[in-house]
């Protein structure tokens, strides 16, 4: 299948997965079914976070969840090989994960066979669409600290260790080539007035009391939003569907985009955002004018409501780095690394600041993140196009294995017990390939 022939695929969308994919899978299948094609037909499943990577007890403890909701839920198979996913599945992070699992693949990977978690913040290649996410919620408190959580984790880093910090939207912000699809778990801040707005607050009060306060939704997510201006955005976490429309200018950054927000009546303007983040104006490069943006519920709500199984409409680019299907009439694509994502994350990688497992320090950062130009960025990627485009490593590897301890009924759990810290090989393999170091190695 030639690239340019490609001009939409079948996607699936569901808001917050709370460990029911066995629940998941099943309905999508009816859900295909009745618009008339197999699961198999489908392109890939988007689970926008409270994914819930649960692999056996012990992660259960490393959950911001109150005990009495903690439950085990179905990834567990899906880690040991008793289930398999159906079709591919794409993840980002919630407020209500195994964070140690995840911070494992801080830069992305296989959380199961077929299962691909995009990591903190992380962009794919599914042929010539580019995918997007920044997983975990925004907490001010947070944003500009590193991560110092390390297992176990106490009362206070089971919470931190989630919250979105500026070191990965800055990441995201170096891009200058087009996203066609972002992913997020809290919302953007401020898109619900680009919708049916009165009719949200009537229905979620308390949302009106988060938006007058300024509070309600992600501001460095908006901040994303005004400049990658993907075609579409999914986000879940709300527990609520809801729709908007985000229309922008050429060369709007996103200080402009707040202020189209003028045109809201005039009961609602006591709403209207003050940002305090700082506007980028994106490149020309970044030219869509349009966002689609879709908040989809959680498993268990009725299924309209947390399941949306559509076609999404995209111009295909045939720029460099575009992947060949996975085999000849299968109409499918495998899922690959980005060529500029990868150059962003070298140009980025001293800059990268968690705590040493052993003294629980944070080292001081060698880079400043206002530091890596985009000249930087460009010398990055002339390494990756020789490294690893030209060498045919663009493919991500299937090199998924379970290296923690699957459930067993019979694995003892003292309360509050938490699991060791394993390194991850995928996360090693990573930092070979782009040839930087791996600071979550033990």
């Amino acid at each position: 299948m030639e690239l340019s022939s490609v001009s939409g695929i079948k996607v699936a969308v569901v808001g917050c997965g709370h460990g029911e994919l066995d629940t998941i899978y099943a309905t999508l299948e009816v859900e295909c079914e009745a618009k008339g094609f197999p699961l198999s037909d489908l392109d890939f499943l988007i689970i926008c976070g409270d994914f819930q990577a649960i692999r056996n007890e012990l992660d259960l403890n490393c959950m911001s969840v109150p005990h009495k909701y903690r439950k085990l839920g179905d990834f567990h198979k899906y880690y040991s090989g008793a289930a398999q996913a159906p079709v591919l599945t794409i993840v980002v992070g919630g407020n209500h994960e195994a964070s140690n699992y995840l911070f494992e693949l801080y830069h992305g990977g296989w959380l199961a066979p077929n299962i691909y978690y995009l990591g903190a913040a992380g962009v794919v290649r599914y042929g010539p669409w580019r995918i997007a996410g920044i997983s975990g919620i925004y907490n001010p408190r947070n944003y500009h600290k590193p991560h110092s959580e390390r297992l176990p984790y106490d009362r206070d880093d089971i919470r931190s260790v989630y919250h979105v910090r500026e070191y990965d939207v800055e990441r995201l912000l170096l891009l200058r080539s087009p996203v066609e699809i972002a992913l997020s778990h809290d919302w953007p801040a401020w898109v619900e007035l680009f919708g049916e707005h009165e009719k949200l607050f009537a229905a979620k009060p308390h949302f009106l009391a988060s938006a007058l306060g300024d509070s309600l939704g992600s501001k460095p997510s908006t901040e994303l939003l005004g400049h990658l201006r993907p075609s579409y955005w999914f986000s879940g976490h709300m527990h609520v569907k809801f729709s908007a429309t985000v229309e922008i200018g050429e060369g709007l950054g996103i200080n402009d985009v707040l202020r189209l927000l003028d045109d809201v009546p005039d009961k609602l303007k006591p709403i209207l955002p003050r940002p305090s983040v700082k506007g980028k104006t994106p490149t020309a490069s970044l030219s869509a004018t349009k966002t689609e943006f879709l908040a989809l519920d959680k498993v268990g709500s009725p299924t309209f409501q947390w399941l949306e199984v559509r076609d999404l409409e995209c111009s295909p680019r045939a720029d460099s780095a575009a992947p060949s299907p996975k085999g000849t009439g299968t109409g499918k694509f495998s899922l690959t690394y980005d060529e500029e994502w990868l150059a962003v994350t070298r140009a980025c990688a001293s800059g990268l600041r968690i705590a040493d497992p052993e003294t629980l320090v944070v080292a001081p950062s060698t880079t400043a993140m206002t530091k890596v130009s985009a000249a930087s960025v460009d010398k990055e990627r002339k390494w990756v196009r020789e490294s690893i485009v030209e060498k045919g490593l663009l493919t991500i590897p299937l090199n998924f294995t379970a290296h923690a301890p699957v459930h067993s009924p019979d694995l003892a759990v003292v309360p509050n017990m938490q699991p060791l810290e394993y390194p991850n090989q995928q996360t090693a393999q990573f930092c070979e390939l782009l040839q930087i170091p791996d600071k979550f190695t033990l």
